[in-house]
């Protein structure tokens, strides 16, 4: 359900000025994704990436960075690969020198000025957000520019996302979805907005979970989106998948759906999607079980989009009932495995999990 209220003033500018972040961003990826040839190379470990991220991710540092200098930035993408290959960094600066000509409205214009004047600012904002660690009390905010790029490259559902830690604790979380129609109560990977640019969902802990219409130049008002409660006899369990995922253990997640008889499944590949399905009630539950007990979840992958699915009303731990720690750096390396879930549902899918 929806009321159009708008959130208390408590982070008010982080709000504002990551909203806006997230939004350049994403009008960005999606106007590639829409418009123009998705250029794609291989990083050092031989997975792909698009070139657009590095694009993305610049962006988002340069106008988080510009508002909020001394905080510590993390974010998947590093510089090395463009400073050692001029010719791929000026690809890259085209794609961020394009955002220059899209107005915005909320700013009259202010934007343009925290946006990377030069290539060598350009990587610089990359380098900040690949070298960044996190740690301890630190302001720190995570980023993932391009959550699912395997889908992003299909032209399927991606995020890109920031979010803001304080003392290990999500503070803040961002989410646009630029293929993600603003009214949609579904999710599927082939279902796009193909005549919009999506919806971007955000939260304050505390203080509850939104989401705003996004299009090329301006955001809409924000909308409460919030969970209505489990109803244990009537309510169909819908977990959200990823059929794709060589990470999770598929066989223990098709076991627990079996028991609960839990079939099918909504199957995404972004993890910032799975949460934004969890948050507008296209789902209601959601596993993650490691096929490796040690693997830890790069924190980028959750930060912003499990803040959002807690704040319209979901629960969210790792195996052992623990919330997310997101003071020890690059990854969640206190937590294994996670699950996801309206509260009451939580404590059942939670003895599932260890069978």
């Amino acid at each position: 359900m929806t009321n159009e209220t708008a959130p208390s003033p408590s982070y008010d500018k982080e709000i504002r000025i990551a909203s806006l972040a997230v939004h350049r961003a994403s009008i960005l990826t999606r106007i590639v994704q829409r418009d123009l040839e998705i250029d794609t190379i291989h990083k050092p470990d031989g997975s792909p990436v698009t070139i657009v991220i590095f694009a993305a991710q610049a962006i988002l540092v340069s106008v988080l960075r510009h508002y909020f200098p001394n905080d510590v930035f993390v974010g998947e993408e590093s510089a090395p690969m463009l400073r050692d290959d001029p010719v791929l960094a000026r690809r890259v600066w085209k794609l961020v020198s394009t955002m220059t000509r899209v107005d915005d409205a909320e700013t009259d214009g202010q934007a343009l000025a925290v946006m990377p004047q030069s290539i060598e600012e350009m990587l610089g904002a990359i380098g900040i957000g690949g070298d960044g660690d996190g740690a301890g009390s630190q302001r720190t905010w995570f980023l993932d520019p391009i959550d699912g790029t395997a889908t992003f490259m299909r032209g399927q559902q991606y995020a890109v996302s920031v979010a803001l830690v304080e003392d290990g604790e999500q503070k803040v979380g961002v989410v646009g979805c630029p293929n993600l129609a603003f009214k949609s109560t579904s999710v599927h990977e082939d279902v796009v907005d193909r005549d919009g640019y999506g919806m971007m969902l955000f939260a304050v802990r505390g203080q509850g979970a939104y989401k705003r219409q996004m299009t090329l130049s301006s955001l809409g008002p924000s909308q409460k989106t919030s969970l209505s409660p489990w109803q244990r006899m009537g309510e169909r369990i819908a977990f959200a998948e990823s059929s794709i995922s060589s990470v999770i253990h598929q066989e223990k997640h098709k076991f627990i759906r079996d028991i609960l008889f839990a079939n099918p499944v909504v199957d995404l590949y972004s993890m910032q999607v799975k949460y934004a399905a969890l948050a507008i009630g296209a789902c209601n539950a959601m596993i993650r079980l490691p096929k490796d007990k040690d693997h830890r979840f790069p924190a980028w992958h959750h930060a912003g989009g499990l803040l959002i699915f807690e704040e319209s009303g979901g629960k969210v731990t790792d195996l052992y009932g623990r919330p997310f720690n997101y003071a020890l750096g690059r990854r969640l390396a206190d937590n294994e495995g996670l699950v996801a879930a309206k509260p009451v549902l939580h404590t059942d899918l939670l003895r599932y999990s260890h069978y």
